[in-house]
């Protein structure tokens, strides 16, 4: 019993380190620039003069709706690849699949930045800078969530599958009908993960996007910032905004990505 007490003070404590601030940033996306400078912790009145400000002098809702454009689509995108190639590495038998399988280990090892440059000059040459599709197909192709979901595939006892082809079953109704319901539990964590990157990557789009109609909330939100950093109210309310559809997304799958994470497969 003491232990359990003990381990929900230290909970307690943790959670309060985290939330706090979040808090704080919300807290200040009401206040006067004043109010934050002396570090009181609450507004005196609800001021949404930073919000109209915000919303008025800059591009951010263009900014909201590329991003939103962006990771959902490439979200999409992700789930499509990796649940293809996911069965292909993790059940099906044919020649070179260990290659690939290497292959795709190594695409783990190599950081982004080793990469940028050849990504770059490909996306160049197909005419893909300053477009959406330069940000989404990237995105769409993701090493480690294709060998989270092919051990998972693994997992899943052959006698579904053996069952299933029997009956007359081909690749494509195991895939979508045994394959992905058994797996969407690490589906939705995969999604949650993709969109979260997406929606939060700030140097590949830097990168991309010259043009600020096409900037996503991250670059959007630093190049207002930067002719107005003395304005930490109006700062505090574009992250609101940023942070906002994340909390959300996360609220929505939350129980999804819980299992998914804690999730190991089914066992023969």
């Amino acid at each position: 019993m003491k232990r359990s007490k003990l381990l929900t003070i230290i909970a307690v404590i943790i959670f309060v380190i985290y939330i706090f601030p979040i808090l704080w940033m919300f807290l200040s996306a009401f206040k006067t620039d004043l109010e934050i400078i002396t570090q009181k912790f609450s507004p005196s009145h609800l001021n949404l003069e930073n919000y109209s400000y915000i919303l008025e002098q800059s591009g951010i809702l263009r900014w909201l709706f590329n991003s939103a454009f962006i990771s959902l689509t490439s979200t999409l995108g992700a789930l499509v690849v990796t649940v293809f190639a996911s069965f292909s590495l993790g059940r099906l038998k044919f020649k070179g699949n260990t290659v690939l399988f290497y292959i795709t280990l190594a695409g783990v090892m190599i950081p982004l930045q080793a990469i940028m440059i050849p990504r770059y000059l490909l996306l160049r040459d197909l005419n893909l800078l300053n477009t959406y599709w330069g940000l989404i197909i990237p995105y769409m192709v993701n090493p480690m969530f294709v060998l989270i979901v092919s051990q998972f595939f693994k997992g899943i006892p052959k006698e579904f599958e053996e069952a299933a082809r029997i009956d007359g079953a081909n690749d494509f109704f195991i895939l979508f009908r045994i394959m992905v319901p058994l797996a969407r539990p690490s589906l939705i964590a995969i999604a949650v993960f993709s969109f979260v990157s997406s929606w939060n990557d700030f140097l590949w789009p830097l990168i991309v996007m010259s043009d600020s109609s096409m900037y996503t909330l991250p670059i959007g939100l630093a190049t207002f910032y930067g002719s107005y950093s003395m304005k930490y109210g109006v700062t505090m309310a574009g992250n609101v905004i940023a942070a906002l559809p994340i909390f959300i997304f996360f609220l929505i799958f939350q129980e999804q990505l819980i299992k998914g994470l804690t999730a190991g497969g089914l066992k023969e």
